[in-house]
């Protein structure tokens, strides 16, 4: 009688201790895993950081494109070539004055 108690406490203890283990083992991967709660918000942060990044780069692209229509054939524009020229080139007109500041 007694060996039976002492197998049914050591399958019942050893139950226990694989239970938590597995426990132990779930709760690792839920917090620390490649799967993570914590690797989500990495992610996500990530991906934000990367959208705010492709929207500057869009608003880039569309600044550039319009500089490029302004510089098309039937689409120029003389006020914005002497701009470019200005900033360029350094050329000015001859009634304007050149104020050189050190």
């Amino acid at each position: 009688m007694n060996n039976y108690l002492i197998r049914k406490k050591f399958v019942s203890n050893s139950l226990t201790i694989l239970t938590f283990i597995v426990f132990v083992f779930l709760i690792s991967h839920i917090f620390l895993g490649e799967r993570s709660v914590w690797k989500i918000f990495s992610l996500n942060s990530q991906i934000s950081l990367a959208n705010k990044q492709f929207k500057k780069l869009i608003n880039n692209k569309k600044n550039i494109m319009s500089e490029i229509n302004l510089l098309r054939d039937n689409n120029l524009d003389s006020d914005y070539i002497t701009e470019i020229s200005y900033d360029l080139l350094g050329l000015i007109q001859s009634d304007q004055i050149v104020v050189d500041i050190k």
